[in-house]
């Protein structure tokens, strides 16, 4: 998988992200997943870097550790699955999480746009899509970012702002 940006340019990748029955390795670019969180820190005495969780996940079942996570990867089961979007929007808004949100999982280019609406800003994309697919794609963000707005995208940002 390659990481992306809100840009839909490829950046340098040096996490080490877990697998489904690997032993735990310390690094100061680990990810482990959430069920994992607690025997990375007893066993090499300081937390992991990241953590991975499910779209599903109830945010209450990780918010204890979201100070100490500099990235959360929000895994996609399928890519019609839009819990991960909502997840990402409560990390934003609701708990005002500052650090990476990732999201990872089928995802197509077509959904790049609600990825960044919703406050994800990176993306581990699947290696069946071509990466011009994404740089595409955040360029149509970039393009319609310049266009007029329909009346109604202009009210919803008005009452926001």
């Amino acid at each position: 998988m390659t990481l992306i940006d809100t840009t839909g340019g490829p950046l340098a990748n040096p996490w080490q992200y877990p697998g489904q029955e690997s032993e735990l390795t310390q690094s100061s670019h680990s990810i482990v997943r959430l069920a994992q969180w607690e025997t990375y820190r007893q066993q090499f005495g300081s937390p992991a870097s990241g953590v991975w969780i499910a779209g599903e996940q109830d945010p209450a079942d990780f918010v204890s550790l979201l100070d100490e996570a500099k990235v959360i990867v929000v895994e996609f089961p399928k890519s019609r699955d839009g819990r991960g979007f909502t997840l990402a929007r409560v990390l934003r808004s609701r708990c005002s999480y500052k650090g990476d949100v990732r999201a990872a999982g089928p995802l197509l280019p077509d959904q790049f746009s609600m990825l960044i609406q919703c406050g994800f800003s990176s993306l581990l994309a699947p290696s069946t899509v071509p990466l011009v697919r994404w740089r595409d794609a955040a360029a149509a963000i970039a393009l319609a970012r310049n266009k007029p707005r329909t009346l109604l995208d202009r009210l919803s940002h008005s009452r926001q702002a």
